[in-house]
């Protein structure tokens, strides 16, 4: 299913940690180092995302518009990230079921911070124990538990604020489901800024396979943004972003596609996003 981690996340925006001034005695021995202990948290990120308006939705009505909050931080243990949609379809005649919701939360575990030794390899930055959960308003039909591995890879030499992959095993929770991870499900986080003259951009989206090895089929979520950094523009770079997401999906929801019922989704909406 749908799965931004997960950022996030998991997302990891760069996070730093401040530490304190080391002070000497005239004539006397340097005094050791003094630094304030960090918190658990090192960042946090949080925002609003509102999907104005989006066409070529498959399996739900063809016209959506969604709101999205996200919170994404680093702590000294790993990362996290949530996020909940809230759902209104457009020209839908089924009155209290014209809305829904969905949501995820993901954490990672670093192994690498909790060993407190460098795990990095190649491009391999650290390696994590990621999780996610999804639940949509309906579980009978919405609701998964994924456990695996995951790895940070070193892109900021390809100019990338963060680049992660994320190997799961999916257990599917819905109604009529065989229980147990019986599937696999790879997904890709990335984020690229870039600038046209003096304009700054950001490129950013995610990936999820769920490779069909269990009791349901095989999707495949391609879900790119392309967004101006309007804020920039009055001096509050990184703040208020204006673009459009793009929604491509495969066999949506695991549904086959056929000639009867078209599960393959290619969706474009205008896209807003606030960072609180």
């Amino acid at each position: 299913m749908n799965s931004r981690i997960a950022c996030l996340l998991s997302l990891s925006f760069a996070g730093a940690i401040s530490a304190g001034t080391v002070h000497a005695q005239d004539a006397a021995p340097p005094a050791p180092v003094s630094a304030d202990p960090p918190s658990f948290i090192y960042w946090a990120d949080n925002s609003l995302t509102a999907l104005a308006y989006g066409s070529g939705f498959k399996v739900d009505p063809e016209e959506q518009s969604t709101v999205t909050y996200e919170h994404a931080s680093g702590s000294k243990i790993g990362d996290l990230f949530i996020f909940v949609d809230a759902i209104q379809f457009h020209g839908d005649t089924r009155g209290d079921d014209a809305s829904t919701w969905y949501g995820e939360i993901s954490p990672r575990f670093s192994l690498g911070k909790m060993l407190g030794k460098d795990l990095s390899f190649s491009l391999i930055k650290d390696t994590l124990i990621a999780a996610t959960y999804e639940r949509g308003e309906d579980s009978d039909s919405a609701e998964a538990a994924l456990v695996g591995v995951g790895f940070d890879i070193d892109a900021q030499k390809a100019g990338f604020n963060y680049l992660q992959l994320n190997v799961y095993g999916r257990n599917e929770l819905t109604k009529g489901a065989r229980g147990g991870m019986h599937d696999v499900q790879v997904t890709m986080v990335a984020a690229r800024p870039f600038t046209i003259g003096k304009a700054k951009f950001l490129a950013d989206g995610y990936f999820d396979w769920v490779l069909g090895l269990g009791s349901e089929g095989w999707n495949y979520h391609l879900n790119p943004q392309i967004s101006v950094d309007l804020g920039n523009i009055w001096g509050s770079p990184d703040k208020f972003y204006a673009g459009v997401e793009w929604d491509l999906w495969w066999n949506k929801y695991q549904i086959p596609n056929s000639p009867g019922f078209d599960t393959n989704q290619n969706a474009i909406s205008l896209m807003f996003k606030y960072h609180l």
